[in-house]
């Protein structure tokens, strides 16, 4: 039975991998490790208990496909950064609640994705795109995500509305970025 409720995920292994008995891992509340020896762990016939913890990825970075395959086994919160940059590629992350962070290489981002991706994230979104587009709404959405911290790097982009935008709005946008502002 381990005893302590954080555990290095290394150190859990090496129990497992000295014992020929089965580890009851349930009192752990938090497990760290990379994304390998959590992957081990998890997938041990000789551990049991885990399931909802928090997980911490101490790997530089994940794919969407480690984030996804590793955030299934726990219903605890994943604290990681993904290595992605593609807005697409970012949008297959499957949970919702997990602390990501990452990072959006697009150059053009749609605001609509943007604040889905955001929703998917306890974790800060930094956005490296010289132009954001979409409606009215959906960009004052991600511009209030960024005034909230959850959204970051915006303020010098470029900023294309689809659809019609009263004056208020065009002083709006004109005010959240020094780039241009292009509306109807």
């Amino acid at each position: 039975v381990v005893t302590n409720s954080s555990m290095d995920t290394s150190l859990l292994n090496s129990l497992d991998a000295n014992t020929t008995g089965t580890i009851d891992a349930s009192i752990i509340t938090a497990l760290s490790g990379t994304a390998h020896e959590i992957n081990s762990a998890y997938t041990s016939s000789g551990i049991s208990g885990l399931g909802n913890e928090a997980i911490t990825i101490t790997d530089a970075s994940i794919t969407i496909a480690e984030a996804n395959f590793l955030s299934a086994f726990t219903t605890g919160v994943v604290t990681a950064t993904i290595s992605h940059g593609a807005i697409a590629t970012l949008a297959g992350l499957t949970e919702t609640g997990n602390a990501y962070t990452m990072t959006v290489t697009d150059a053009s981002v749609s605001a609509s994705a943007l604040n889905t991706l955001n929703a998917k994230t306890t974790g800060v979104v930094t956005v490296q795109a010289t132009t954001i587009t979409g409606t009215a709404a959906d960009i004052i959405t991600a511009y209030l995500s960024g005034a909230n911290g959850t959204i970051a790097g915006l303020g010098n982009e470029a900023i294309t509305v689809t659809g019609s935008i009263s004056v208020n709005h065009a002083n709006l946008f004109a005010a959240a970025t020094s780039g241009i502002v292009t509306a109807t």
